[in-house]
């Protein structure tokens, strides 16, 4: 929809409109695509008309001021438990018994900018139980104390839940080798700033005399301990590349540097300080050791945007002993305990269900769609989350270490293993062997005539091909296209990815969660028959609906609507007796008789009958076995599915549409995404889907899936991305993850990783040809080592300059 049709509403205020004219999310700032609708407010997804509502109701509206442009679109979370906050404030009770006051150390996920910790903060100061907060974006970690005798700390938690931030217990590790490299950089920043300056004093006419040789040592004990201190890390990657015969990009770093310090140091003894060059070798290992920090920085922030919850030691479940509840870890299961599953939670063993009927959520591990309804002494896979109103018992059918979800959680990708760099490393090898015969070559075209002269040559071929063009403007196109993608919500957690998407060339998709929106819409028909219910019976149904988790009530609340003025209002004796009857529906008794939704035998009270002829998929509203409305609620697609589908194929994607859900689900859903049905596959259990994935795959997959079901897949495939950041273990395993409610992030993905060769490659092209004229020059002696020093960070500064701007203001995958 384009500015000059768009038709906005006159209740508007004039930040809503002016947002909407500019097509941005009035939340994230991101664009708001193609599928925006005015019925969807100012925002390019729910989190964040969800998260912009909150923040506005708790006047926090500085949050606005305080971020950026961008950011990431919103994170809709699903409720968590916090199961593992109990097993924490149980341990610190037993170290301090008496005390209300906990002190905690714990990881956060979906802090992206300042005015995220300002937020957070905010909330926290508002709590009663509040006493003092630290928060570490970089790290991902927050510190807290609160005292648990003025405030509920879990409903504070829950509160940031809402607004797209998840605690969790401490897991991120330290990370010990971008500290490493900070320290490094730090020291040779500081050693290139001292002997920068103690040049510039030569440069400008300091004579000779104590002053001048005292700055000569100077000069050149801190560029020693700068070559140590620095000059590792490139020693290290060139020594590890000639051991696997590799020609690495560090090996002219390292030659170069060490030629360059060697040379200056024969200059400074033979011929005084004006004739070294100290402060370049000191700045270019400085500068080289930003851009190799660069591209740890990157990488460490994405993964340090999650919550770590990649194995079974972050599950825990209560279990029942002696009569009371106790926090439990899922390793510590054994057969026959007694485990309580709190509606929400996960049943990590497969348990036999005891004393009720129960209603569990599979999606997460085989990726059917529906809910599946179980009676007592029926066993429940593990992997379920109860998805009912109310927590049900279960009795463990084996330990934890027998458990199918054991098993998926260790399963792991070997693709990072077997991944060996491609085409930017294949080049610098040929770059690295033509500067070393060029050098080579230089040095034998004057060492029968003059050996001193030939040094000189040597090491100014090797200065003025130095790669640090390459170096630096390679890190920062990694870092700019990361930062790209940052904002538009992907998040690229494993270095190899930019390279790996380059290969793709197949596009494997799961159904349920990825291209669907994880709930049910009604289609016109549905919301015609809502419409035609009388103001009694739209409030009977709106009161049973709200009172219960299934997607099918969450879909008829949602499509109610808010309340007409004509409705009549319940109050507690007419609210009684409200029943949900595991995989039939809900019954509710009240003074004007039996109201039931659900099945349409159940709903008739005829449930006892056979059933085989129902339609699947139907739900029938009924008051004393009359019907009131017949509803089909359906799977929702994400808006810009089948666009992107096609936007994908029409690139060049060949995409397979692989799931757990019935055959005829996923039928369904190809011709809705204008998919063939030959490359629509369901019934899929996780090693089928994982063979089949095999099967495709030639080194040129990318897996998209958001279920437990898709790790095997996950392993199998090339390169793998998901959606799910709102459940444990998947995102760990992915190359990358997304926010937001599309799937443009798998094409915007991809096309990014594209549109960096092709930037890498014109850098390289600049570089061969500035070489060629370069290395010319210097075999004929027509530029000193001094002369290449000064061409040197000239050209580098040129190439990051043309780089930086050619990233930065690229297209967009649309």
């Amino acid at each position: 929809m384009t500015t000059e049709t768009l038709v906005l509403p006159a209740d508007w205020s004039e930040d809503w409109q002016r947002a909407a004219r500019a097509g941005r999310c009035l939340h994230c700032g991101n664009e708001l695509g193609r599928h925006w609708r005015p019925a969807d407010g100012p925002f390019c997804c729910r989190g964040c008309a969800g998260v912009w509502e909150l923040i506005h109701a708790a006047e926090l509206e500085r949050f606005y001021d305080l971020k950026p442009s961008t950011l990431a679109p919103a994170a809709s979370l699903r409720p968590d438990s916090f199961a593992w906050l109990d097993q924490i404030v149980d341990e610190r009770a037993a170290e301090a018994p008496g005390d209300p006051v906990l002190r905690l150390d714990l990881d956060i996920q979906g802090v992206h900018c300042a005015a995220c910790v300002w937020l957070i903060e905010e909330l926290f100061r508002r709590q009663a139980g509040g006493l003092q907060v630290r928060l570490n974006p970089a790290l991902g970690k927050v510190e807290l104390a609160w005292d648990t005798s003025r405030g509920d700390l879990k409903a504070f938690l829950g509160e940031l839940e809402r607004f797209g931030y998840r605690l969790g217990p401490a897991r991120k590790g330290v990370q010990r080798h971008s500290r490493a490299l900070i320290m490094r950089m730090a020291i040779a920043i500081a050693m290139a700033m001292n002997v920068m300056m103690f040049s510039v004093s030569v440069y400008l006419g300091l004579e000779e005399g104590l002053l001048y040789t005292f700055f000569g040592w100077l000069s050149f004990g801190m560029s020693t301990i700068s070559l140590l201190a620095g000059g590792g890390v490139f020693y290290r990657g060139a020594l590890a590349g000639l051991r696997r015969g590799v020609l690495h990009l560090d090996v002219p770093i390292a030659l170069g540097m060490t030629l360059a310090y060697a040379g200056s140091v024969w200059a400074w003894v033979t011929g005084g300080m004006a004739a070294t060059y100290f402060d370049s070798l000191c700045a270019f290992i400085a500068l080289m050791l930003v851009g190799r920090w660069a591209q740890e920085h990157i990488l460490e922030r994405n993964r340090n945007s999650l919550l770590e919850s990649s194995g079974a030691e972050n599950l825990v479940v209560k279990r029942v002993r002696e009569g009371r509840l106790e926090t439990a870890g899922a390793a510590e299961i054994t057969l026959g305990d007694e485990l309580w599953i709190a509606p929400g939670d996960l049943l990590p063993v497969r348990g036999l269900l005891l004393r009720r009927p129960a209603t569990a959520a599979l999606d997460w591990i085989t990726g059917e769609s529906g809910q599946v309804a179980f009676a007592p002494g029926e066993a429940i896979p593990a992997g379920a989350f109860n998805a009912g109103a109310q927590g049900f018992a279960v009795a463990a059918a084996e330990g934890f270490a027998d458990s199918r979800l054991n098993d998926l959680l260790r399963t792991t990708s070997i693709a990072d293993e077997q991944f060996r760099p491609q085409w930017w490393h294949r080049i610098a090898g040929w770059y690295v062997a033509a500067v070393l015969v060029a050098a080579a070559g230089g040095f034998a075209l004057w060492a029968g005539r003059d050996l001193g002269r030939a040094l000189e040559v040597t090491v100014a071929i090797l200065v003025v091909t130095c790669p640090c063009a390459l170096g630096l403007a390679t890190p920062l196109a990694e870092e700019l296209t990361h930062h790209r993608l940052r904002r538009a919500g992907v998040f690229v957690r494993k270095p190899s990815f930019l390279e790996k998407a380059l290969a793709v060339r197949r596009i494997l998709l799961d159904k349920t969660g990825t291209l669907t929106m994880g709930r049910l819409v009604l289609d016109d028909a549905g919301h015609a028959a809502l419409a035609a219910l009388g103001p009694r019976p739209r409030a009977v149904l709106r009161h049973m609906t709200a009172r219960s988790n299934h997607p099918v009530s969450a879909c008829l609340a949602a499509a109610l609507g808010p309340a007409a003025a004509d409705e009549p209002a319940f109050t507690g004796e007419q609210a009684e007796d409200l029943r949900e009857i595991a995989g039939q529906g809900l019954e509710i008794g009240l003074s004007d008789g039996i109201w039931r939704l659900g099945r349409p035998a159940f709903a008739a009270g005829t449930e006892g009958a056979a059933a085989a002829g129902a339609t699947t998929g139907v739900t029938v509203f009924t008051h004393q076995g009359r019907e009131l409305a017949h509803l089909a609620p359906a799977e929702e697609f994400k808006a810009d599915a089948a666009d992107q589908i096609d936007a994908l194929r029409r690139a060049g994607y060949e995409l397979h549409l692989l799931s757990g859900d019935a055959q005829a689900k996923v039928d369904r859903a190809a011709r809705a995404l204008g998919l063939p049905a030959d490359r629509a596959e369901g019934d899929l259990d996780p090693e089928a889907k994982a063979g089949r994935v095999r099967e495709l795959d030639r080194r040129d997959t990318l897996m998209v899936g958001d279920g437990l079901n898709d790790s095997p897949s996950f392993a199998a495939a090339w390169c793998a991305a998901t959606p799910a950041v709102d459940r444990p273990v998947l995102p760990g395993k992915a190359d990358f993850f997304f926010l937001g409610d599309g799937i443009a992030a798998i094409g915007r993905a991809l096309w990014e990783a594209r549109r960096l060769r092709r930037i890498v490659r014109d850098n390289l092209i600049i570089a061969v040809a500035y070489n060629v004229a370069a290395i010319g020059c210097c075999a004929a002696g027509l530029v000193t080592p001094v002369a290449a020093a000064v061409f040197m960070p000239a050209s580098s500064v040129a190439v990051v300059t043309i780089t930086a701007l050619r990233v930065t203001r690229g297209p967009t995958w649309k």
